[in-house]
């Protein structure tokens, strides 16, 4: 992902101190943040930032993280308002000048009770909500204990399928019966056909995950992680295939195959 905010050039405003009746009736006026060119001002949003728009051309802005929003003013008396959408929120601010620097915040924390609601078509959960369901089955006990292989001294096994919303969450985990440590090369999903027959055209179709709990790619004894997807489904006669490629010329292949059947067993998952 580009670094850089692109800033779209709304309005130039010759001030933005606008009274509420110049902006409209029904709208409420704005909080205000204090800026100063001679500090940088770091907004947090609460979520990642898909959008941001300043209405001034001499407030200059970046996206050095994901839910980091940096501004700071070119020259003296630059004010103006910055747009922020999150993925599922929307919020806006006055930034004022002032050459008052008790006044300046070097940075500040986007409250809820700050944004509005924003309806999103494309995501019904933000992935800090897709952390926090991840990580309450993460520490879950297991309720599948069918689904699971062994090769190598390696044990796989699925414990759980959740379904909330529009997302699957799988919960895999591997046990290490050997005393070699096992690197993770590549982890892979697809859905492919049971049989390989000879008279047909092997299909296998990728599936890539939205989210995964843990980026840990080296394990001892245990790994655990859950996988987060957009739902989907498949036909009776091809399964959900989890492969991982260890870091070796000859590395040790996980594959663990999930049928149909059991992503069907899919539970609604309810936090305690």
């Amino acid at each position: 992902m580009n670094k850089y905010l692109y800033i779209l050039i709304a309005l130039l405003f010759p001030t933005v101190l606008l009274s509420q009746e110049e902006a409209g009736k029904n709208r409420e006026p704005l909080k205000v943040i204090y800026i100063n060119k001679d500090v940088s001002t770091h907004l947090v949003s609460p979520e990642a930032v898909s959008y941001v728009d300043l209405s001034i051309a001499d407030i200059a802005g970046d996206l050095p993280q994901s839910n980091l929003i940096r501004v700071k003013p070119t020259k003296e008396g630059a004010s103006g308002v910055i747009t922020i959408v999150g993925e599922r929120y929307m919020t806006q601010y006055l930034l004022v000048y002032t050459d008052d620097l008790t006044k300046v915040y070097s940075r500040y924390n986007i409250p809820y009770d700050d944004v509005r609601s924003y309806l999103n078509a494309e995501s019904s959960m933000t992935r800090s909500q897709m952390y926090d369901y991840a990580y309450q089955m993460f520490i879950s006990t297991n309720r599948f204990y069918n689904v699971a292989t062994k090769n190598f001294g390696l044990r796989t096994m699925l414990n759980n399928i959740y379904t909330i919303n529009k997302y699957f969450f799988l919960d895999v985990s591997i046990l290490n019966e050997t005393n070699i440590q096992y690197d993770i090369d590549h982890i892979s999903w697809r859905i492919e056909d049971k049989k390989k027959s000879k008279a047909t055209n092997f299909q296998s179709i990728e599936v890539t995950p939205l989210m995964e709990l843990h980026q840990n790619r080296s394990f001892k004894r245990d790994y655990r992680n859950v996988f987060v997807f957009e739902k989907f489904t498949f036909p009776e006669d091809k399964v959900l295939v989890l492969e991982i490629d260890e870091k070796q010329v000859s590395g040790r292949v996980v594959r663990l195959e999930i049928e149909y059947s059991d992503i069907l067993h899919a539970d609604a998952f309810i936090r305690k």
